[in-house]
């Protein structure tokens, strides 16, 4: 059984000040779902469900007047929990990754932040406590992140340990072959130390290189990035790469296996929701789309069935709102069947009779959705409904730029 959230973390980078914010909404004031199932029964909204191979509507009309009409919906973002300003990286010859900083949960208080260095460190936000880890052996350039937490953990934790554990999985979303590249899949493990005498110590984080999938060193592969990833069985990380196929990685023997030449329905991460026993995310079919399947059978080299993918899509976006093409949605599993849909939309204004509207106003669109499967036991994603709850948007900035929201 999944355990409810109580707080949706979101990451906003600030060009300007070179700074990253953490922000977190909390769900105990009930911003994204009704309070009780009589409020949910009389204005949940179910969302219909679309082909896979449904493409976006981008109409052009008047938008400024539909702004107008949605500020009374806007609200301030939640308030910062903390600012990280990244170094200036020398050794990267790209200039756009000298003040980039991602964040990873491990859970929804205990985060990782890493940098556009080998540099990462922990965020405790129950404690707000930071705490150093063992660098990276090599900066990533697009890094991808899987965590894996250890409930309970595996080795025992003392009274000094408490609260650690788990497992942070970083790949690089295009993979590169050759040794210039460094290593390109690392671990960053709670576990065991040991002195000179091999006698246990305690245990501490420790980065650990890892193979690259073996496509990788194949004299006819040409650098692709991963289309999407995901954890499955709780030990196995999949991803899924155009041209290539799907590849598994079993953490516990450190091996990777082809899983077949087709693709997951998704696109970027897939999360794993207990409660319901499938997969939720991006569609790979529409990037601004959430989609559930099952790809429990990926481990055993079964593709998932196109038709057991669903995809759903929200007849209430405002007139002239277009989806960001830069943007893709994202989902954050919530736990016990619910999750936020992050959305990003922008207006257009007119740039003269002969010119096509430019981009004015910007959105970010939050929204609470509960997934629910028939009371018979149909475990199939086709069975399953989407009900929208509340939604919450902010308005953006070009110079401020949500991340990522998890």
């Amino acid at each position: 059984m999944s355990t409810r959230r109580q707080f949706v973390n979101v990451l906003v980078s600030d060009s300007k000040k070179l700074m990253y914010t953490l922000r977190r909404f909390d769900l105990s004031r009930n911003q994204f779902f009704h309070p009780t199932a009589e409020a949910a029964a009389a204005h949940a909204k179910a969302l219909p469900t679309v082909l896979p191979t449904w493409p976006p509507t981008l109409t052009k009309t008047d938008t400024k007047s539909a702004a107008a009409k949605q500020k009374k919906w806007l609200v301030r973002p939640p308030p910062a929990l903390v600012n990280v300003k990244p170094s200036i990286c020398s050794a990267n010859a790209n200039p756009d990754w000298k003040f980039k900083m991602h964040c990873y949960p491990l859970t929804e208080t205990k985060l990782f932040f890493a940098d556009s260095s080998e540099r990462i460190f922990r965020f405790d936000a129950d404690t707000s406590c930071f705490t150093t880890m063992p660098s990276l052996h090599t900066r990533k350039r697009s890094p991808l992140a899987l965590s894996v937490p250890t409930n309970p953990p595996t080795t025992p934790i003392g009274r000094e340990d408490a609260g650690e554990g788990g497992c942070l999985y970083i790949i690089d979303e295009t993979l590169r072959p050759g040794d210039k590249h460094g290593v390109q899949f690392e671990a960053i493990v709670y576990r065991n130390r040991d002195n000179f005498l091999n006698r246990n110590i305690g245990s501490a984080w420790h980065c650990d290189a890892l193979p690259l999938p073996p496509y990788v060193s194949s004299p006819a592969y040409e650098p692709d990035p991963i289309c999407s990833y995901g954890l499955v069985g709780g030990d196995t990380i999949c991803i899924s790469t155009m041209g290539i196929g799907t590849y598994c990685f079993n953490t516990v023997y450190r091996e990777w296996y082809k899983a077949g030449d087709w693709m997951m329905p998704f696109h970027g991460k897939a999360e794993y929701d207990p409660e319901l026993g499938l997969w939720f995310g991006v569609s790979a079919a529409n990037f601004h789309l959430p989609c559930a399947a099952d790809i429990s059978g990926v481990v055993k080299g079964e593709e998932p069935p196109p038709e057991q993918t669903q995809i759903w899509t929200d007849i209430d976006v405002p007139k002239g709102w277009h989806p960001r093409p830069s943007h893709r949605t994202q989902v954050a599993s919530l736990g016990c069947g619910r999750f936020c849909i992050a959305e990003f939309f922008h207006t257009l204004a007119s740039n003269g009779p002969f010119d096509p509207p430019l981009p004015d106003e910007t959105f970010a669109v939050f929204t609470g959705v509960e997934v629910a499967l028939p009371p018979d036991g149909s475990g199939n994603a086709k069975c399953a409904t989407m009900m929208k709850h509340k939604s919450v948007t902010c308005r953006t900035h070009v110079a401020n730029v949500i991340d990522s929201v998890f």
